[in-house]
């Protein structure tokens, strides 16, 4: 009876294990990918009603700020670092921060100043709730 406990413990210990490794293989494989230095290359899509060189890229962790030059920004970095679009620091007027995206050789940074449709979701279903 104890052999047969023991043996239950370790094949369900096993599984664990093979389960732990089967979905933590992606972070595995990606901590384990060698970092080098690539080319990025980011082109703008501004929807915003701001002219493109209100918008600049900056790398998180660092104090790397690099303007857009007709649209497009081009910079040299690790491939494990992320960009993020923001409000140019010399227009004090405008406010923009975007989220933090990994690098790619090539990439397209989207400005959208709109309201966004998940916003509008929570304002509108608040307004129903409160409605006199």
């Amino acid at each position: 009876m104890r052999f047969f406990i023991k043996i239950i413990f370790l094949i369900c210990g096993i599984s664990v294990i093979g389960l732990m490794l089967w979905f933590g293989m992606p972070n595995i494989q990606q901590a384990l990918k060698p970092v080098k230095v690539i080319s990025v290359t980011i082109t703008l899509n501004n929807k915003c009603s701001v002219d493109d060189d209100s918008f600049v890229v900056t790398v998180p962790g660092t104090n790397l700020i690099v303007p857009f030059k007709k649209g497009v920004a081009r910079l040299r970095l690790k491939s494990d670092r992320k960009v993020q679009l923001q409000a140019n620091p010399k227009y004090e007027a405008v406010r923009y921060v975007g989220i933090h995206v990994p690098v790619e050789p090539k990439m397209m940074l989207e400005a959208d100043c709109s309201t966004s449709k998940r916003l509008k979701g929570i304002f509108g279903s608040m307004k129903n709730q409160f409605k006199n």
